[in-house]
C-alpha cells in the first residue's frame, strides 16, 4: 500500500522515539512508511484506513509529523506506534463507551480517563485504585509522584488508605511496583507476662519511652498482668531487656510498707473495698494487714508482708482504670397555637331629674367594660362632674383589651349607653431546648437552668384586733428547665438510662388580686435502654383544648338575631405538641471527647458570631488557641 503526502512517499511508517524510553521491537509486517512533516490530521487518516478504527479528533489537534522506518509493521503494531506518535506531540487517545477513540490533549485527559482494575491499556491513559494494606498513602504517594507523567493525577486517601491514579500504563505499572515493595508488614507481636511489677505501669513506662511517635504499639492486660507489644522485630527486640530490667525484684524481699498513687479511681470507695478483703490475707505469725488512705494526693498505703502487698496491687490496679463517660443530650421540642375571640354587646338607659324611666341594664363580667361607669361618665358630663370625679370614672376603662366602640348620652332626661367589646389574640410558640450533662458510668448527674420563685404556704394578719407582728412563710420552687441522669453501660455499648425530665415555667398570677404563681410542668421519670449514639424518643403530648364561654341575659338572649346584642361571648383554642427525645453517647478516651467538645463549642461560637455581626466570636477572647477556625456557617447552614 502506497500513500503519498505532498512529494513524499510512504508505505506506512511508525517508528517511536520517545525520550528515555527503549524504541518497541516489531514484527514483519505489510506496512512500511517514512514520511517527513507530514500533517498531523493526515496521518490520522491513513492510521484510521489501515487499521479501521474511528477517530473523533479534537479541533486543537494539529501540527507535523516526521517518521521513519525500516522494518514492515502488522495493522497492530500500527496502532501501537501510532498511539506513541500522539504521546510524543501531547496527545492521547480516550476509548469512548461506543468503542471509537477520541484524540485529545494529554492535559486534562485524566477526568475522561476510563478505569482499570490492571495496569491500564497500553498507550492511552487510565485510571486504576491500588489499595494498601501496610503502608500509608501519604509516603506512597510521596514516592510515586516523581514517576508520574506531568499530566497524570494522584490522590491518596489516609482514611482507608487508598491511592488512586490516571496516568499511561506504564507509569501505573512502575506505581504497582511501588507499592508491592513498600506495602510489606515486618510487625511481630509478643506477649510479656510480668511478675513483680503492674502491666499498667510498664505500659505508661514504654509509651514514655516511645516518644509522640513510637515504633511500637503497648497495650496493658491487668487481668493477666501481661504486656502485649506490637511493631518492628527491632522494635520489640529493644523493648524486651527493658522490660526485662523494670520486672525485677522477685527473690529480694519488699519492705513493710508500699505505696499506691491512684490514676482515676476514688480511694475513699477502694479503701472500703480492700478493708472487707484484708481478713482473707491474714496469716498466722505475721503482722495483721491494714491498708490507709491519703485524700491530698489520692493515694493508698498498703501495710503487709510482700506477698500480701503484691496481691492486693494488683486488685488496686484492676479497679483503678479510667471509666468511660456519657454525655446524655435531651432534645425538648414544644410547638403551641393559641387563639381567643371575645365578643360583648352591653347597654344601660335610665332616667335623670326624676323622669319616671325605668332602670335596665346589661352588665357582663367577661372582657367588657363597666356600662354602668360609662353611663355615669356620660351623665356626670351632663350634670357637671368635677374633673377629679370624671378621671376615677375613666379610670374604670382603663386597661381592657380589644377595640371598644358605642354610643352614651342623655336626651330628654334619659340616659343611654350602648358598648361593643370585641377581642382576638393569635399566640404562637416554638421551643427547642437541648440541655446535655456528661457524667462517669453509674455515676447520677444533675443539670438545671431557672429560676427559684417564691410560693406562699402560709401567713398571719397578727395578734389581737391590732394585728401585731403579722407574718408570711415563702417556699422556694424551682421553675425552668432539669435533667437528672444516671447512665449504666452495659455489653455491646447498650446504655441503661434512669431518666427525669423536667420542663417548668410561670404562667401568671392565680387572680388579679392574688400575687401568687400558677406554674406549668411537664415531668417524664423513666428508664430506658439505647444504643451509643442513638436518639430514642421518651415521651411526647399532643393536646388540642378547644373552650367557649357564653354569658347572656336570660330569654333575651336567646332571640335569635336580636339576641346577640343581650350576650357576650368568649372562644378559644389551645393546640400543644410537646415531644422529649433522648441521644446517649460514650466516651471512652480523649480522643472521643475532643470532636464532641468541638462540635459543641463551634455551634456556640457561630451562634455568637450571628447575634453579634463580628467575624469572630466572644468565646474566642476568654478561650485563646482554640483548635479550629469556625466558618461563617454552620452544618449547611
Amino acid at each position: 500500500m502506497n500513500i503519498k503526502h505532498s512529494c513524499f512517499t510512504a508505505r506506512f511508517i511508525l517508528a517511536a522515539a520517545m525520550g528515555g524510553l527503549s524504541a518497541p521491537s516489531y514484527a514483519a509486517g505489510d506496512h512500511l512508511i517514512t514520511m517527513q512533516q507530514a500533517d498531523i490530521r493526515a496521518f490520522i487518516n491513513d492510521v484510521s484506513m489501515v487499521t479501521g478504527k474511528t477517530f473523533i479528533v479534537d479541533p486543537r489537534v494539529q501540527g507535523k509529523v516526521t517518521i521513519s522506518s525500516e522494518q514492515s509493521l502488522s495493522k497492530g503494531e500500527v496502532f501501537e506506534v501510532f498511539k506513541d506518535v500522539m504521546r510524543v506531540h501531547g496527545y492521547t487517545l480516550v476509548r469512548t463507551a461506543t468503542g471509537e477513540y477520541r484524540i485529545t490533549l494529554i492535559q486534562g485527559a485524566a477526568q475522561d480517563a476510563p478505569f482499570t482494575d490492571g495496569n491500564g491499556f497500553n498507550g492511552r491513559f487510565a485510571t486504576t485504585v491500588i489499595k494498601l494494606n501496610n503502608t500509608d498513602s501519604a509516603e506512597a504517594a510521596r514516592l510515586i509522584k516523581p514517576v508520574m507523567h506531568s499530566q497524570g493525577q494522584l490522590t491518596a486517601n489516609p482514611g482507608g488508605n487508598v491511592l488512586v491514579i490516571t496516568d499511561f500504563p506504564e507509569n501505573l505499572r512502575k506505581a504497582r511496583e511501588i507499592v508491592k515493595a513498600m506495602d510489606v508488614s515486618d510487625s511481630v507481636i509478643e506477649t510479656i507476662r510480668l511478675a513483680n511489677i503492674s502491666a499498667i505501669d510498664a505500659e505508661e513506662a514504654l509509651k514514655a519511652l516511645g516518644g509522640p511517635k513510637p515504633a511500637y504499639r503497648v497495650v496493658a492486660i491487668p487481668g493477666s498482668n501481661s504486656i502485649i507489644l506490637e511493631g518492628t522485630y527491632a522494635a520489640v527486640n529493644k523493648m524486651r531487656p527493658i522490660l526485662n530490667s523494670m520486672d525485677v525484684g522477685g527473690s529480694s524481699p519488699r519492705g513493710a510498707v508500699s505505696v499506691v498513687p491512684l490514676r482515676f479511681a476514688d480511694g475513699e470507695s477502694i479503701i472500703e473495698l480492700l478493708n472487707t478483703l484484708l481478713p482473707a490475707y491474714e496469716r498466722e505469725g505475721q503482722a495483721v494487714p491494714t491498708v490507709a488512705y491519703e485524700p491530698g494526693s489520692n493515694t493508698l498505703v498498703i501495710s503487709a508482708s510482700g506477698e500480701t502487698q503484691l496481691a492486693l496491687e494488683q486488685i488496686i490496679r484492676r479497679l483503678d482504670v479510667r471509666r468511660p463517660q456519657v454525655l446524655v443530650e435531651a432534645i425538648i421540642v414544644e410547638i403551641s397555637d393559641t387563639t381567643a375571640k371575645e365578643l360583648g354587646v352591653e347597654f344601660a338607659i335610665a332616667g335623670l331629674n326624676g323622669k319616671n324611666v325605668p332602670l335596665l341594664s346589661s352588665n357582663f363580667s367577661r372582657a367588657a367594660p363597666n356600662i354602668l361607669g360609662v353611663a355615669a361618665i356620660a351623665a356626670g358630663a351632663q350634670d357637671g362632674f368635677t374633673v377629679e370625679e370624671q378621671a376615677n370614672l375613666v379610670s374604670s376603662l382603663v386597661g381592657l383589651d380589644g377595640g371598644i366602640g358605642g354610643i352614651s348620652g342623655v336626651s330628654n332626661d334619659t340616659l343611654y349607653s350602648v358598648v361593643v367589646n370585641a377581642l382576638e389574640t393569635d399566640e404562637d410558640s416554638n421551643i427547642l431546648s437541648t440541655p446535655f450533662v456528661t457524667t462517669l458510668d453509674n455515676v447520677p448527674a444533675t443539670f438545671l437552668v431557672g429560676q427559684e420563685i417564691p410560693i406562699t404556704t402560709g401567713e398571719s394578719l397578727g395578734l389581737g384586733t391590732t394585728n401585731v407582728n403579722p407574718f408570711r412563710t415563702f417556699e422556694r420552687k424551682e421553675v425552668g428547665i432539669k435533667l437528672e441522669v444516671l447512665p449504666q453501660i452495659s455489653e455491646g455499648d447498650v446504655i441503661r438510662l434512669e431518666i427525669k425530665q423536667e420542663v417548668s415555667s410561670i404562667a401568671g398570677a392565680i387572680t388579679s388580686l392574688s400575687s401568687d404563681f400558677v406554674t406549668n410542668k411537664r415531668e417524664i421519670e423513666t428508664t430506658v435502654l439505647a444504643n451509643d449514639g442513638e436518639i430514642i424518643v421518651l415521651g411526647g403530648l399532643l393536646q388540642d383544648d378547644e373552650q367557649i364561654d357564653l354569658a347572656k341575659v336570660p330569654i333575651l338572649g336567646d332571640i335569635p338575631v336580636i339576641g346577640r346584642a343581650f350576650q357576650s361571648k368568649g372562644k378559644s383554642r389551645k393546640k400543644t405538641n410537646l415531644m422529649v427525645f433522648l441521644r446517649p453517647k460514650i466516651i471512652r478516651t480523649a480522643s472521643d471527647a475532643r470532636p464532641l467538645t468541638q462540635d459543641l463549642l463551634n455551634r456556640a461560637r457561630f451562634e455568637d458570631m450571628q447575634q453579634s455581626g463580628r467575624p469572630s466570636s466572644k468565646i474566642d477572647d476568654y478561650v485563646p488557641n482554640l483548635n479550629a477556625p469556625v466558618s461563617r456557617t454552620y452544618n449547611g447552614q
